[in-house]
């Protein structure tokens, strides 16, 4: 674990690594009249977070909010933590706010959408849950727009970047022009799919962040899961991503073309085996999103029971 500056931006981050292929960076925003956590990592990052405030020179006291770009494990699991050691206050979409105080529907919604499928064992549960500090009710409920004044000329504005989750946020940080996201761009060569639980959204998300670099005058992109970037460098990654889901969408269809009807289970079988990745819940939820766009472009027709076929 690392806590560092980033360049001459009043941005802090915090850092460790979830497994030997996926880094995690977690932000802190520091104002003259207060600060700011984007997310709080898992919670054996809390070290880390202490860490990097030290570096901030922040006082405990002044931590005002975590503002969360979305409510996935990894990105709330210090707020416990945080809100004991800080007072802070908890801010979040309210579509995924219940995640925040109930970690059982956490985790029977992210990981069990299809509990016939995706078995319930100790295993899944450490790996979804084991990552959480304590349960913390959201405070404040975001939606694209809100400004948060820090002081001097630090302001944070959330804008809202949908796909990976049905509601998530990446914080423009306009005093330095400094973009900050979580998983509003996913993993995209991982061992295991990172999942977006939204097609449409997510291309939307990718051609709106385009935009928003030029549009912002963004000198410098902090992501939660890749290293901080250059405008040239993340709007390679756009591309990369967008390319990425096109592989997705054009092996489901090439599984489909094969057979009269396809299950979901074996889409998401042959989706994981042809891409190499590991079959777990992110890929089918991944897989079912798909689904969901291709019937709603008439490409594909559900045949009931979670079996498909080609329109």
């Amino acid at each position: 674990m690392k806590a560092e500056k980033l360049d001459d931006a009043p941005v802090y981050r915090a850092s460790t690594m979830l497994t030997e292929a996926t880094p995690l960076h977690v932000h802190l925003v520091k104002g003259e009249r207060y600060s700011v956590w984007i997310d709080s990592g898992v919670r054996s990052m809390f070290p880390a977070l202490l860490a990097t405030m030290a570096v901030a020179d922040v006082a405990h006291a002044s931590v005002r909010f975590v503002l969360h770009t979305h409510s996935h494990h990894d990105h709330i699991g210090c707020n416990g933590q945080l809100r004991r050691s800080t007072g802070c206050l908890i801010a979040a979409d309210p579509t995924y706010a219940h995640w925040h105080a109930d970690f059982e529907a956490h985790y029977q919604e992210f990981a069990r959408p299809f509990p016939s499928l995706v078995p319930d064992t100790d295993d899944l549960r450490d790996e979804v849950l084991s990552v959480l500090d304590e349960p913390v009710p959201v405070d404040i409920e975001l939606k694209e727009g809100v400004a948060f004044d820090l002081g001097g000329e630090t302001r944070l504005h959330a804008i809202a970047l949908p796909g990976h989750m049905l509601a998530e946020y990446g914080w423009w940080e306009s005093g330095s022009n400094v973009l900050i996201l979580g998983d509003a761009v996913t993993g995209l060569d991982w061992p295991i799919f990172h999942s977006h639980l939204d097609v449409a959204a997510y291309r939307a998300t990718l051609d709106k962040l385009q935009q928003v670099l030029v549009e912002k005058r963004i000198r410098r992109v902090a992501l939660a899961h890749f290293p901080a970037m250059e405008p040239p460098d993340f709007a390679a990654l756009l591309d990369d991503a967008r390319t990425y889901i096109d592989a997705i969408e054009t092996t489901i269809l090439d599984v489909l073309a094969g057979a009269s009807t396809v299950s979901l289970a074996t889409l998401w079988r042959e989706t994981c085996r042809r891409h190499a990745r590991a079959q777990d819940f992110r890929a089918l939820n991944m897989v079912n999103a798909h689904l969901v766009d291709l019937e709603e472009r008439g490409i594909v027709v559900s045949q009931g029971d979670h079996h498909y076929a080609l329109g």
